[in-house]
């Protein structure tokens, strides 16, 4: 079915209201838990479609004391109008009034959201002008020349420290040639943006810059941006960079951003949007797609939200999202929330929370959680959240032009915005699912003593930017197509891991599988350190009872050779081919080959640990070392956390194990 705009004509009496300028928007009413509804929304479905649907809709709504004020959405057989309560009337009881009425499809309350609001941070005095070289960072690699982008230290003001502490200077590295001539599009649904801003104008698609909240272009409204809020997010994704002024988008100018205002100017709404505004804004930006008007459309990036609701309360709005993810490829990421401002909340946010979204928390300068930041299990990633400059619609005289230094999470998540456009612009046959994979596989877990939130936040780490990117590029290359290994597993990256590495490979029997479960065996262990650590060498023999001559050969010689494996001692003279690995041996063999270390290994880690006791006296040192350097975890077992350490190990338990060894440089 064609979408449509408000094409269809209303009933004379909305109409009339509507040209007369009458309709005025009711309280917002509180909720339990905060939430605060205007009025509802109906749906009615009908054969006739067109403007008998919608005036029967409203004559048939008013018979229930219901009035219709407005058109959400229409199609050839349905509409979705927004109503009000008669005087008198909560919206509850308007709600239970219109689920009565013939031909009514659906209805629900009509949510209010409020734009996630920066939050006041102290910082430190300015060191240097954005016009002088002085005090600069020395970042030669870095390929824009926007002055704000010079200055990596947050100390210095201003700066675009967050360009590089996410990752995102060093991943434009990823772009294509040309990536600038068919750029990503980014739609803002927020507070609109200044559509003049000097070092943002080239960016933005303000052609089709809409407010979906009065419903006209946004060209068309006294102030494109009164608040500055949709301003500083466009800012973060697409200021123009290499212009020599202000700030550099995190896309380098390989997106673009649709600025679509969702919030109502005045009234008791006013600065904040509604579930009607929002699902208007999906509405208003999928009907372009489809008519062929706008293209290459990835992201959505919505820094508001409700706290209070129910995850299926808002069904029109999470049918829209859903709608744009799953059958036009396009993501939407969220501010996950700023608290109060002084402490976090950890109850979930609407919309940023739901599984189809991406709900972004904000980091400290340092890389620690900001203390007001909001956290969950529905949470999914962290990126830099404070004193962040970007453009603003206001002048600043610290940056000598219309910027603003911000903090919150509204900042976080167009840094996320902008790393998903980054990836599809460098690969626009991704998938959503592909960039995810990406940017969570390579998220680094945030180190925070004083608000650690490893086991309460969902967050799967800082956003590495540039390691993100190179995960899709090497992944779309190398798909990993194993039987038994998705992307939805623990175990995939680690997998994945070891096969660009080229230690391990999956089975050649025909299975197709790569024995994520099996125990691995002695012999093996020794071909994947050999593979990693024995560019090729040979070893002389050493004549094992058990060792023929076969694909393990040379590596079981080295291994001996090198002291990393012993034969057993028993007299028999064999190596103990066919025989599994236990944790306390993979954990001793990774030791001595790191040099068996004991200066600065502490107790703690491996005595908190209940069976620790079991390790043998030989594995004592090495089991220390691995918990130290956490090359292991420890294992779970009916919810317990457990070192096992005579456990046998699989095939995906070495993967992993393997993978924090080499990138902790420890082997």
């Amino acid at each position: 079915m064609k979408k449509t705009s408000r094409t269809l004509p209303l009933s004379l009496a909305l109409s009339a209201a509507l040209a007369a300028g009458t309709l005025a928007l009711s309280p917002a009413v509180a909720r339990a838990g905060g939430a605060a509804t205007n009025g509802i929304l109906v749906t009615v479905r009908a054969p006739e479609g067109g403007a008998s649907l919608l005036a029967e809709t409203d004559s048939v709504l008013s018979a229930a004391g219901i009035e219709v004020t407005d058109v959400v959405t229409a199609d050839d057989d349905s509409v979705t109008v927004e109503a009000q309560p008669a005087e008198g009337q909560t919206d509850e009881q308007a709600l239970a009034a219109a689920t009565g009425v013939p031909g009514v499809e659906d209805a629900q309350l009509n949510y209010v959201y409020s734009l996630i609001e920066p939050v006041e941070q102290a910082t430190a005095a300015p060191l240097a002008s954005p016009k002088s070289s002085s005090g600069m960072a020395s970042l030669a690699s870095i390929s824009v020349n926007d002055p704000f982008a010079q200055v990596s230290d947050p100390e210095q003001q201003p700066n675009q420290y967050w360009l590089y502490a996410s990752g995102l200077a060093d991943a434009w590295d990823a772009l294509p040639e040309g990536a600038q001539d068919s750029p990503v599009t980014v739609v803002t649904l927020d507070s609109g943006a200044r559509l003049d801003h000097e070092d943002l104008a080239d960016n933005l698609v303000a052609e089709h810059a809409y407010d979906s909240a009065n419903e006209r272009p946004l060209s068309q409204n006294p102030s494109t941006d009164a608040l500055g809020h949709g301003t500083a997010v466009a800012g973060v994704i697409a200021a123009v960079a290499d212009n020599g002024i202000g700030v550099a988008g995190s896309t380098r100018n390989a997106a673009r951003v649709l600025p679509v205002k969702v919030v109502y100017d005045s009234g008791l709404l006013a600065g904040k949007a509604d579930s009607a505004a929002l699902v208007r804004a999906y509405d208003y930006v999928l009907g372009l797609i489809d008519e062929g008007e706008l293209e290459n459309v990835r992201v959505f990036n919505l820094s508001l939200g409700a706290y209070g609701q129910d995850f299926d309360s808002d069904g029109a709005l999470l049918s829209v999202i859903r709608e744009a993810r799953y059958e036009h490829g396009i993501l939407s990421v969220c501010s996950g929330g700023n608290g109060d401002g002084a402490k976090p909340y950890t109850d979930p946010v609407i919309p940023g929370d739901y599984d189809e979204c991406v709900s972004v928390t904000a980091l400290e300068e340092d890389g620690t959680n900001i203390h007001w930041s909001d956290y969950n299990q529905h949470k999914d990633i962290s990126a830099p959240g404070a004193n962040v400059w970007s453009t603003f619609n206001s002048y600043s005289s610290m940056a000598d032009g219309a910027y603003s230094k911000l903090s919150g999470t509204s900042l976080s998540a167009p840094m996320v915005s902008g790393t998903v456009a980054l990836m599809f612009s460098a690969h626009p046959n991704a998938s959503i699912e592909d960039a995810l994979e990406a940017l969570y596989a390579t998220a680094v877990p945030v180190e925070d003593a004083q608000d650690d939130r490893t086991q309460t936040s969902g967050s799967h780490g800082a956003l590495a930017a540039a390691d993100a990117a190179d995960h899709l590029a090497w992944h779309l290359t190398n798909p990993v197509s194993f039987t038994d290994v998705t992307s939805e597993d623990w175990y995939y990256d680690a997998v994945t891991y070891a096969l660009a590495e080229e230690i391990m490979t999956g089975y050649r029997d025909g299975s197709g599988a790569f024995g994520v479960a099996d125990q691995i065996q002695r012999q093996d262990a020794a071909l994947i350190l050999y593979r990693y650590l024995g560019n090729g060498e040979s070893a002389p023999s050493h004549g094992f009872a058990d060792v023929p001559h076969d694909y393990y050969t040379t590596a079981v010689d080295w291994s001996v050779e090198k002291g990393v494996f012993t034969g057993y001692q028993d007299g028999s003279n064999e190596f103990g081919v066919g025989d599994p690995l236990t944790r306390q041996d993979l954990m001793t063999v990774l030791w001595r080959i790191a040099g068996s270390p004991t200066a600065g290994v502490g107790d703690e880690d491996f005595e908190e640990l209940p069976d620790h006791d079991l390790t043998s006296t030989w594995a004592v040192d090495a089991a220390k070392w691995a918990l130290s350097e956490g090359v292991v975890t420890g294992s779970y077992r009916e919810g317990q956390r457990e070192l096992a350490p005579l456990a046998n190990v699989s095939r995906s338990e070495v993967a992993q194990i393997m993978q924090r060894a080499i990138e902790k440089n420890l082997l």
